[in-house]
C-alpha cells in the first residue's frame, strides 16, 4: 500500500515548528511594542493626531532591526535555537548537524522568510513532502530543523 500524505510524525514536527515559531512572534512583537513604547516615552509626538515624533522614528528605526537581530539571528549562530525553538526541542543545524553560521543564519531570518511571506508562508508546508523536512526559509539558507534531544514517539 503507498502512502499518500504525511506521516503523524512528519505532523507532529511541523506541530512543533509552528508553535515555536509563534513563541517567536510573541516574543518579537513584546519587544517591537517596548520599543516602540520607550520612544514615544522619551519622545512623545510634538503634533497632534501623530503618534511618533521625528526623534521617536530615529530610535525606533534603529532599535527594532537591532532587537530582530539580536533575539532571532545571533542565537541561531550560538545554540542553534532562539527562545520558541527552546521551548519546543527543536534547533538549527546547517550541513551535516555543524552550528549554523552567521551569513546562514542571516539568510534564513531575512531572505528566507521574506521569500516565505511572499508566497502567505505556504512555504512551511514543504515540510510536509520534503525529505530533509525543509521549509522554504531552509532551503535559502540550507539549514535543517532537528530535534534537540530526539522523541519517544
Amino acid at each position: 500500500m503507498t502512502r499518500l500524505g504525511p506521516s503523524l510524525k512528519t505532523l507532529r514536527y511541523l506541530i512543533h515548528r509552528l508553535l515555536a515559531g509563534l513563541i517567536d512572534l510573541g516574543v518579537m512583537a513584546g519587544l517591537q511594542f517596548g520599543i516602540a513604547g520607550s520612544a514615544n516615552a522619551l519622545f512623545p509626538p510634538t503634533y497632534p493626531g501623530h503618534y511618533f515624533s521625528a526623534e521617536g522614528l530615529l530610535l525606533f528605526g534603529v532599535f527594532s532591526p537591532l532587537a530582530w537581530f539580536l533575539y532571532s539571528v545571533l542565537p541561531l549562530t550560538r545554540t542553534g535555537a532562539t527562545l520558541g525553538k527552546e521551548i519546543m526541542g527543536i534547533r538549527v543545524v546547517g550541513q551535516g548537524g555543524q552550528k549554523v553560521s552567521l551569513l546562514q543564519a542571516f539568510m534564513r531570518e531575512s531572505a528566507g522568510r521574506w521569500l516565505n511571506a511572499m508566497v502567505l508562508n505556504l512555504g512551511l508546508l514543504f515540510v510536509l513532502w520534503d525529505k530533509d523536512r525543509q521549509a522554504l526559509h531552509d532551503m535559502v539558507a540550507d539549514t535543517f530543523v532537528v530535534w534537540r534531544n530526539r522523541p519517544a514517539w
